[in-house]
């Protein structure tokens, strides 16, 4: 009896531990779960601006009655009044004499403008001969000259001196009243293609040297490669360069202390430039491979230009 029951009892627990049994095989395999390494990312800025870099006075051509200071972008033209000796009212004959003075300013101010270098085959004069629309708005232009500073009055001359400037870019500029023949009014690209954004990472700037080559300052001048094809032409961004808060090129003649600038920490990519053309000397030309690190220029010299990261040495 004893034998029976132990087999009873062992029957009954194989028979338990069939029916619990699990059939793996037919349960998928659950796999841990898998952690995956953020992706390190860096923000892209666009490079603020760094503002006037070049001092005014730094780069001047003279001129007859005056000066163009391209470090300024200003046009300066003085003008002299000669008091009446024989006025008995000093007050009134120092008034005169500043009005006469105002309006010498004015005539020598004009005569520089008309000299300016608009592009590396045009000046001013150019476009004053050839177009009524030029002459009236350059005149306009003269006519609003700001006075920078009080006329000077010389007693022992007996003379008034009045200093008279106007903007190169900007409102009520020379740009500006170049404005109707000078273009560039189209769609500038406000995106930034890949090669723009990686000299953007890698330089804080573009500073081409023209100093060896004799390249003279001019509005708008054109940068070509050693073939002649044209890299840009800055005159197609002359509407772009007059709007409020936009900065233009930067004029200047001392490498060392703009790189010793913390804005430029980030070294600028500095090319020389090969040579000069055209009829006035404006217009510049690169060899092959400084061309070739350039060739998202048109896309990227909005962005360079307006953060006055775009600079151009010249030795006058």
């Amino acid at each position: 009896m004893r034998a029976v029951i132990l087999c009873l009892f062992a029957g009954l627990l194989a028979g338990c531990a069939t029916g619990t049994r699990v059939n793996t095989a037919s349960q998928p395999t659950v796999q841990p779960p898998t952690t995956v390494a953020p992706v390190e990312t860096t923000r892209f800025e666009i490079p603020g601006p760094v503002g006037p870099i070049s001092q005014p006075g730094e780069v001047v051509e003279p001129m007859p009655g005056g000066v163009v200071d391209w470090s300024a972008k200003t046009v300066r033209a003085r003008g002299t009044g000669v008091l009446d000796p024989g006025a008995t009212n000093v007050a009134q004959a120092r008034v005169m004499a500043e009005r006469a003075a105002v309006v010498v300013a004015q005539r020598n101010l004009l005569e520089i403008i008309k000299g300016v270098r608009v592009d590396s085959d045009t000046r001013v004069q150019n476009f004053v001969t050839d177009y009524d629309v030029v002459y009236s708005r350059v005149d306009g232009v003269v006519k609003g000259a700001r006075q920078p500073g009080p006329a000077k009055y010389d007693s022992l001359a007996g003379t008034v001196e009045v200093e008279l400037e106007v903007a190169i870019y900007g409102e009520q500029s020379l740009a500006d009243a170049l404005a109707p023949v000078l273009g560039g009014g189209g769609e500038v690209q406000t995106s930034i293609s890949p090669q723009v954004r990686r000299f953007l990472e890698q330089y804080s700037g573009l500073l081409l040297d023209g100093g060896a080559a004799g390249v003279k300052p001019a509005m708008f001048p054109k940068i070509y490669d050693e073939s002649g094809n044209l890299l840009l032409d800055t005159r197609d961004y002359a509407a772009y360069l007059g709007q409020p808060g936009q900065s233009a090129f930067q004029f200047i003649s001392d490498l060392d202390r703009v790189l010793a600038r913390p804005e430029f920490a980030k070294v600028p990519l500095v090319l020389k430039v090969k040579k000069v053309t055209g009829l006035l000397g404006a217009d510049i030309v690169l060899d092959a491979g400084d061309a070739d690190k350039l060739e998202w220029l048109k896309d990227g010299f909005k962005y360079l230009v307006g953060a006055g990261r775009f600079l151009l040495k010249v030795l006058l």
